[in-house]
């Protein structure tokens, strides 16, 4: 049975009320201290509040609670990615796609952020990686409801940026949440277009 707190934490970030939504959070992992989603929402929370020291410090209490799962590290790489730590950011991602070698993003945001520090060959080996992924399934949307080893639960996602002007295909142009209806048949319609952005002139 899922926490009430949790419950009414998702309708407060569904609503954009996320102030309140920390509040409630705070409840849930007051009752369940062990439970790495509640760390995970609630950071993705302070990020979003521009509160990036609090979102960090929830992000390592989630990997440390949910080692083995891949997104935890990605969702800690995109918040030291802007705190300005790249080189973290490059070794958690390299941890995610090592967990999940299937994660078109990860890989992705892994070669956006070596392109950062000049590693020019690193980040396009990586661009190949994402880009081969994402035509073999091409129906495929990264999953965060399905933790290894845990019970599903909907978790929210840190928001994927354009990190570079040069990268033009739809991993660097998703700016929503996934989990949001309108966002996910955009996303499968630009996977369907080639996985390309058409320029508007």
């Amino acid at each position: 049975m899922k926490n009430a707190f949790y419950i009414k934490s998702l309708d407060k970030i569904k609503e954009g009320k996320l102030a309140e939504a920390i509040l409630f959070l705070d409840k849930a992992i007051e009752e369940e201290p062990n439970n790495p989603i509640y760390y995970s929402e609630r950071g993705v929370c302070y990020l979003n509040l521009n509160q990036n020291e609090r979102a960090l410090e929830d992000m390592n209490q989630s990997v440390k609670l949910d080692p083995n799962y891949a997104y935890r590290y990605a969702s800690r790489a995109f918040v030291k990615d802007k705190m300005g730590d790249i080189e973290g950011g490059i070794a958690d991602y390299e941890i995610a796609v090592r967990l999940d070698p299937e994660d078109a993003i990860a890989y992705n945001n892994l070669g956006l952020m070596q392109e950062k520090l000049g590693y020019k060959k690193a980040s396009e080996r990586n661009f190949k990686v994402a880009d081969k992924l994402a035509e073999e399934n091409p129906n495929s949307l990264p999953n965060v409801s399905q933790p290894n080893n845990h019970t599903t639960q909907q978790e929210s996602s840190p928001l994927p940026k354009v990190q570079s002007q040069k990268r033009q295909t739809i991993w660097s142009v998703v700016g929503k949440i996934l989990s949001d209806s309108t966002t996910r048949k955009e996303f499968i319609t630009f996977i369907k277009n080639g996985g390309k952005v058409k320029n508007k002139d």
